[in-house]
């Protein structure tokens, strides 16, 4: 009888340290997840925070965590706050030192490693006196992977006393490993997002708003110091859409970029080499005269002449090169990128594998952008302006929950102007805000008019230009709307990119206000601005709108898949819906919705259609 007590006592005593265990984990867990989303603590404050709390969960032992770095194919410590300063030091030199030698660290197995007798254990001959100096006597450790079996890094334990872990004891540590394998990526997918403002995913290159920012500031730095010219270079490669067209696009971006390494190889360490787009790439030069201009274009010459051999291709490209410089061409960095390009089109009319230097006689460009300037004025009052809408599907049940007002300008002299070539001309000049006023106004009566004649359309999504944004009358103008309309409040969405929000203060005044009268707000190309997580939790957002750009190759690239998740996540975290934009392929869809994304829009459910094709595709899609 005594011993079937003792039994029950043992059975309940071990069910509760699990129980107490499982909830411990769960807390750190919930703790760890809001640190990120507060996003004000470091990759180290947070692996230092996971480290107290399972020292805590096992009781006695101390806890380290080790990076890997894939670069110099090392480990290094990175977080272990109750080890000893210089025996962290001790460790790292260790770790460093000996990757290469005959015996290496035990990390270096890279496998599960269990050292219950440090003094015993031929594995640690080289470190065993410093750890045992300190009273180490055991030590484990367990390697933390990704989903791919990347190495990140390592999670271990250290005890003053010879010991074996038991099987509570290896569960709490790949607790342990699968939380810190999240933090790792988070931080990584953080990093990625960050670079990819500045950089070309493609090359790694600077991309052009950095390349301006770079620009700008040598300009501005010149005109303090009176130094010597800056030259632009802004140049393609001759026949690259054959080899795109003929090879193939795989071929095409290995082409651009070993392009780009051999540009890097033959430019000075301070210019500054940048992929603008496609097959356009420019590069600065600081502190130059004309003649060393002209060296250096020379040298990219004969360097790309040479030729490439992408995947037993052998391919030869030549490039045409267009100058300008400053302050001859100049004042600001658009004007020399601008006038690098007209030159570039000279180049080009002069035969490939050719440069020139800008001459004022062929700046027609100039030209037409006051033509667009000038038609822009009167395209209201001429009624040039129409819109196309694209539906919003909602990926749980296929269904279109709402459409986005897209503008759309056909004039007639100059044909089909895109939007990317009128709207910064809008932006520039002011007439933004009539024109926004207009698509506002004609995107609510036109969902008015389908609510009312049974169209299952229940939203509609408008963007706003950033002037339009700061416009004093904006609320007042948007109250008359709704009202003139007779649309419910909650019908419109307003979409805003993240850089509109950089004032805070006023921006978050704005959208309590858009919010107070009902309207939803969206946060659209969410990934490619500015804002913070922690600034999102103040604005009243409902919607986060993945830029397309992490979208396209979401099923090719797994650092896009995990930028993208990785915003499912977060805003699922703050309480907002998600949507994908630019969805293309069902491959795209499949990892959208594996991940509970909201909604989608893309040319895979359709593209952007005028009033009448959608009022067609509604009605078929309700018979």
């Amino acid at each position: 009888m005594k011993s079937t007590i003792e039994f029950y006592k043992s059975l309940y005593a071990k069910v509760s340290t699990e129980k107490n265990n499982l909830e411990a984990i769960v807390n750190v867990q919930k703790k760890v997840i809001a640190m990120l989303i507060e996003k004000k603590f470091s990759l180290k404050e947070i692996l230092d925070t996971i480290n107290i709390q399972f020292e805590l969960i096992f009781g006695e032992g101390i806890c380290s965590i080790y990076l890997f770095d894939k670069e110099k194919d090392t480990f290094f410590l990175h977080s272990a706050p109750k080890l000893p300063v210089d025996y962290y030091d001790y460790i790292n030199d260790i770790l460093s030192d000996s990757r290469n030698e005959d015996e290496k660290h035990p990390l270096y197995l890279e496998q599960r490693v269990v050292v219950s007798n440090i003094e015993a254990a031929p594995m640690w001959s080289d470190c065993k006196d410093k750890a045992l100096q300190y009273g180490f006597k055991a030590w484990w450790s367990k390697p933390i992977r990704d989903h791919e079996q990347n190495l990140l890094g390592a999670f271990s334990m250290y005890y003053h006393y010879h010991n074996t872990p038991d099987e509570r004891d290896l569960q709490i540590i790949d607790q342990a490993a699968n939380l810190i394998r999240l933090v790792i990526q988070h931080f990584q997918a953080e990093e990625r997002i960050i670079f990819l403002k500045s950089h070309d995913e493609l090359t790694g290159l600077p991309n052009r708003k950095r390349f301006k920012e770079k620009l700008t500031i040598a300009i501005n730095l010149f005109k303090k110091t009176h130094g010597k010219m800056l030259g632009v270079m802004y140049f393609d490669l001759n026949q690259f859409k054959l080899i795109n067209d003929t090879l193939g696009h795989s071929i095409g971006d290995l082409l651009l970029k070993a392009v780009a390494e051999r540009l890097k190889e033959c430019t000075r360490e301070n210019d500054i080499v940048s992929r603008q787009v496609a097959d356009n790439f420019s590069i600065f030069i600081d502190h130059v005269s004309k003649h060393e201009v002209t060296i250096i274009a020379n040298r990219i010459h004969n360097v790309l002449a040479k030729s490439f051999t992408i995947e037993g291709h052998e391919i030869f490209v030549t490039p045409s090169i267009g100058i300008s410089l400053f302050p001859a061409d100049g004042n600001n960095a658009d004007e020399l990128l601008r006038k690098a390009d007209v030159a570039l089109n000279q180049a080009k009319k002069e035969g490939s594998n050719t440069f020139q230097f800008y001459e004022s006689k062929w700046d027609e460009k100039t030209n037409e952008r006051l033509l667009i300037e000038n038609e822009l004025r009167k395209a209201l009052d001429k009624q040039e302006f129409k819109l196309h809408y694209q539906p919003i599907i909602d990926l749980s049940s296929g269904r279109i929950t709402g459409v986005e007002a897209l503008l759309r300008w056909y004039n007639p002299k100059l044909g089909f102007i895109p939007p990317d070539r009128f709207i910064p001309i809008a932006e520039e000049t002011g007439l933004i805000v009539s024109i926004g006023e207009w698509v506002l106004r004609t995107a609510c009566h036109k969902l008015r008019y389908w609510q009312d004649n049974g169209y299952l359309i229940s939203t509609i999504s408008v963007n706003i230009s950033i002037r339009q944004f700061y416009q004093p009358n904006l609320i007042m103008v948007i109250d008359q709307i709704l009202k003139e309309s007779g649309i419910n409040p909650s019908s419109l969405t307003i979409e805003i990119t993240e850089s509109m929000t950089m004032d805070v203060e006023k921006a978050t005044t704005i959208l309590k206000n858009l919010k107070g009268m009902g309207v939803n707000i969206s946060i659209d190309d969410f990934g490619t601005g500015y804002s913070s997580l922690s600034y999102l939790k103040k604005f009243p957002i409902d919607y986060l709108k993945i830029d397309r750009s992490f979208i396209k190759d979401i099923d090719k690239s797994k650092d896009d898949e995990n930028i993208a998740t990785t915003i499912l996540l977060m805003g699922q975290n703050l309480g907002l819906n998600v949507i994908a934009e630019g969805v293309e392929t069902s491959e795209q869809l499949g990892i959208l919705k594996s991940n509970n994304c909201n909604e989608a829009q893309g040319y895979l459910f359709s593209k952007p259609i005028s009033d009448d094709e959608l009022e067609e595709l509604v009605a078929n899609l309700s018979r």
